[in-house]
């Protein structure tokens, strides 16, 4: 028995439908997209959760999840504000409005500053302390921010934001490492420590 879209009149013998309406006609019940509202850091563009926290995605990215359209082969095209996806019904563009808050995450607040919570200290042979140097730096720059290096007679000293950052980079590099802790003052009743990671090369 030949059926016909109740919107447009086809048959179904003649175009292909999807549930009660024709393919064309489906397409424009579909229901407008919210609006997606983010935190994003003024200066590194860094999409942020809301801690302030740097996440490890794009704007494509966040936006399809944000609008539950993992898995659908999300496409932004942010000239437009427009966002394309696969559908039951075939593939999809829809209008979408992207909210950007701007903030500065806590790294970035804090490269500004001098604070650090601890110090890699490279020992060691003048060429193998330069060129992990190089390599730690990078690695760094990476997830965190450095204020200082300090170059000393017996070695190098580097400054690190993050401590866990720290001790993550040169696991990387598998070096060995001496671990000291130093009370830096308290915050909110909570003591605050520095740690000094000394490593001979």
């Amino acid at each position: 028995m030949t059926r016909y879209c109740p919107v447009c009149g086809k048959p179904d013998d003649s175009v292909p439908f999807y549930g009660e309406l024709c393919l064309e006609c489906s397409k424009t019940k579909i229901v407008p997209l919210p609006t997606v509202r983010l935190e994003v850091c003024s200066k590194c563009g860094a999409i942020l959760d809301k801690g302030r926290k740097k996440k490890d995605v794009s704007l494509e990215e966040e936006t399809a999840r944000i609008l539950k359209l993992k898995g659908k082969d999300a496409s932004l095209d942010t000239a437009k504000s427009e966002i394309s996806y696969d559908t039951p019904t075939g593939r999809l563009t829809q209008s979408v409005l992207i909210l950007i808050t701007k903030s500065m995450c806590m790294a970035c607040g804090r490269a500004g500053t001098q604070y650090f919570e601890a110090i890699i200290q490279l020992r060691g042979p003048e060429g193998k302390i330069e060129r992990m140097l190089n390599l730690i730096s990078r690695r760094l720059e990476e997830t965190t921010f450095i204020p200082k290096i300090e170059e000393l007679k017996e070695g190098i000293d580097i400054y690190v934001g993050s401590r866990n950052e720290a001790i993550a980079a040169l696991n990387t590099y598998q070096l060995g490492l001496l671990r000291t802790e130093k009370l830096a003052g308290e915050k909110s009743g909570k003591r605050l420590y520095r740690t000094t990671l000394l490593v001979r090369l």
